[in-house]
């Protein structure tokens, strides 16, 4: 047993030391908000407990410093001004307007693959490499809808960016997302038709927020 427990302590460093994941984290939101505009590509994955294969998906997220964000995989697409988020299906009827990040349990895509503490914090750390970092997650909210939950920071030009990010859900249904590539612009010109909302012809849109809230027009 004390063998065993000391190869652990190897592997993973103590819950008290994991401000150096925080401090990392914090690390990769400076580099975030130091340009107006970013795209991630990456991959996901989705293993069910239920199934033997595993469902693969390749997919784009536009990121803004302020929480503006476009997300396209697979024919559903996400985009969001910072205060409103539109979520359609290509080929379906209908639009859907809500308010983004209302339940604390809802992931928004730059939250994931870029901005983990603001929904995470960090239990232990293991040094995979010289620049290589695993940090151990739990959700802050304390939401059992997200369980062993960790990701891999990588240092990449002096700087560490998140490149591999898991979770387990509440149906023991393993999520993996794993970046594929990174670039960025000093603002939004470049992709300022993608991050604008327009109704896709032939679609309705349906406002699923709170009646009563204070919405912008």
């Amino acid at each position: 047993m004390t063998r065993l427990l000391f190869v652990l302590l190897l592997i993973w460093t103590l819950p008290g030391r994991a401000g150096e994941g925080e401090t990392l984290l914090a690390q990769v939101r400076r580099q975030f908000e130091a340009r107006a505009l970013w795209e991630f590509r990456f991959q996901q994955e989705v293993v069910s407990p239920m199934a033997a294969d595993t469902l693969r998906s390749s997919g784009v997220l536009l990121a803004c410093p302020g929480g503006a964000f476009r997300v396209d995989v697979d024919g559903l697409h996400l985009l969001s001004d910072g205060e409103r988020l539109w979520r359609w299906e290509t080929g379906g009827s209908q639009v859907l307007l809500e308010a983004p990040g209302q339940s604390p349990d809802v992931l928004l895509p730059h939250q994931l693959l870029v901005l983990l503490e603001e929904k995470f914090r960090v239990t232990a750390v293991q040094k995979v490499a010289a620049e290589r970092r695993r940090l151990r997650l739990a959700p802050r909210s304390g939401s059992e809808s997200m369980r062993e939950a960790s990701v891999l920071l990588v240092k990449e030009g002096g700087q560490w960016w998140p490149m591999d990010v898991s979770f387990t859900d509440f149906s023991d249904t393993r999520h993996r997302f794993k970046v594929t590539g990174r670039r960025s612009w000093p603002d939004r010109a470049a992709r300022k038709a993608e991050l604008s909302f327009r109704l896709p012809a032939g679609m309705e849109l349906v406002d699923l927020r709170q009646p009563g809230a204070t919405h912008a027009p």
